[in-house]
C-alpha cells in the first residue's frame, strides 16, 4: 500500500522529494509487541485543497502498520479527489466506495461483470482494484475490530488488578 499512495500521489503532481514519511515505534502489551506508525504526507503546495496527511496506525510489523495508515490516506483521497484520481492514475481506480459498492453477479456468471460492476467500473484493472480494495477494507474493519477488543480487555484487566489490589489492602489492613 505504501507503494500505491506513492504512485498516486506522484501521479497528481507531487515531485521527487514530497514522498511520505513513515515513522514508528515499538509498544510492549504483555506478551505481544505492537508497531505504531505515523504516515506524513506533505502539502502539495501549489493547491490548498492537498494540504497533506497525518495518520497513525498500528499493527504487527512496521509494514502492516504502515500499509493500514497508507490504506487510510489513499481511502481519504479516493473520497476526496475522484476526478483527480480517475484522470491521474486512468483507468485503475472504480467509481464509488469500495466498502459500500455491491457487485452481484448472476448465478453460474462470476466471472462476467454484472450490472454494479459495469456502474463502478470501466475496465478489468478497475474491478481488480475494487477487489484488492474491498478484501483490504474487509481486513482493516477486523482489525479495528480485534483491535478494539484488546484494548477493552486491557482495560478490563487494569481494573480487575486494581480491585484485587484494593482488596488485599483492606484485607491486610483487617488483620493488622
Amino acid at each position: 500500500m505504501p507503494t500505491l499512495l506513492w504512485r498516486v500521489l506522484n501521479s497528481v503532481g507531487y515531485p521527487e522529494g514530497k514522498e511520505p514519511r513513515y515513522y514508528w515505534n515499538r509498544e510492549q502489551l504483555g506478551d505481544e509487541t505492537l508497531i505504531s506508525v505515523e504516515a506524513i504526507v506533505p502539502a502539495r503546495g501549489d493547491d490548498p485543497n492537498w494540504g497533506g496527511w497525518f495518520y497513525e496506525s498500528r499493527g504487527r510489523t512496521p509494514e502492516e502498520a504502515a500499509s493500514r495508515a497508507a490504506f487510510a490516506i489513499l481511502r481519504d483521497i479516493m473520497d476526496r479527489f475522484p476526478q483527480e484520481l480517475a484522470t491521474a492514475v486512468a483507468g485503475v481506480f472504480l467509481r464509488g466506495d469500495p466498502a459500500t459498492v455491491v457487485w452481484d453477479h448472476a448465478k453460474g456468471r462470476a466471472l462476467e461483470r454484472g450490472l454494479g460492476e459495469c456502474q463502478n467500473s470501466d475496465n478489468m484493472a478497475m474491478s481488480t482494484m475494487v477487489a484488492v480494495m474491498k478484501t483490504y477494507d474487509g481486513l482493516e474493519r477486523s482489525l479495528r475490530c480485534m483491535s478494539g477488543a484488546l484494548s477493552q480487555a486491557r482495560d478490563d484487566r487494569r481494573q480487575l488488578q486494581h480491585a484485587h489490589d484494593s482488596e488485599i489492602e483492606r484485607l491486610q489492613a483487617e488483620l493488622a
